[in-house]
């Protein structure tokens, strides 16, 4: 079986979605449209609107619920406020037309320093069990930003030093055990319905330490990674070996 790269967010997250038990870490997601956005903010306190096909963190737009009326609306660039009324135009300013978008629940990320983070968990499946080999977690740069993608400017650092001091009142290790038995989970499923080898997963914590999936890569950028943990860095490559081997 050889590597598929499945580029569809929703293609993705609708089978994990679809799935009993794992559909409770995924965030709600729908195709976008302007109903459905309004819906979701009379919900949530902020969503998010994505690409379905994209990589770091471009073209991602967050919607934040400032009261009854008003809406704060931030891409990378760029942070307005408008009423309600003025949602759908603005919005559409920073959408391509040739994308299909999705419009997702945001999540309340815990912090690290005052700063959101998530973790990115990489597992492979050199034979016929998929193993972690790569973790890290994304601290943003500032208190506010719309991503956590390196390429955006936020910083990975270590998970275990990013748990112990985690700014919330809740239990590190308990967390990263639950982060490595869903992030399994969640590849296993993954793998049974597409050929995959390797997995890249985007998972959250919220400040009461529920663990969140976000997204999966199916070609993750494990660049710069080598000084966080020499031990699993090795381990990667010893995997990437094998999956080489075994075409």
């Amino acid at each position: 079986m050889r590597h598929k790269i499945i580029r569809s967010k929703m293609k993705k997250g609708k089978t994990l979605m679809n799935d009993p038990i794992l559909s409770r870490h995924v965030p709600k997601t729908y195709w976008y449209r302007t109903a459905r956005l309004r819906n979701m903010l009379n919900l949530y306190s902020a969503v998010y609107i994505k690409p379905d096909i994209g990589r770091k963190g471009n073209g991602v737009i967050r919607v934040r619920k400032l009261n009854d009326l008003q809406v704060e609306i931030s891409n990378r660039n760029n942070t307005i406020k408008c009423s309600k009324k003025e949602l759908r135009d603005e919005i559409k300013k920073l959408m391509s037309p040739e994308r299909k978008y999705l419009v997702q629940q945001g999540i309340n990320l815990a912090t690290y320093h005052g700063h959101p983070f998530d973790v990115r968990i990489v597992l492979q499946k050199p034979l016929r069990r998929w193993r972690v080999s790569l973790m890290t977690a994304k601290v943003a740069p500032h208190q506010h930003s719309v991503v956590t993608n390196i390429s955006k400017g936020a910083k990975d650092v270590n998970v275990i030093k990013v748990l112990q001091g985690i700014d919330q009142s809740v239990n590190g290790y308990k967390i990263l055990r639950d982060l490595i038995d869903t992030s399994h989970q969640i590849a296993q499923l993954l793998g049974s319905r597409f050929p995959l080898k390797i997995v890249g997963l985007d998972m959250a914590i919220d400040k009461k330490g529920k663990i969140w999936f976000i997204e999966a890569n199916t070609k993750p950028d494990n660049s710069g990674l080598q000084s966080l943990d020499r031990g699993l860095y090795r381990r990667y490559l010893e995997s990437r070996r094998w999956i080489k081997r075994s075409r």
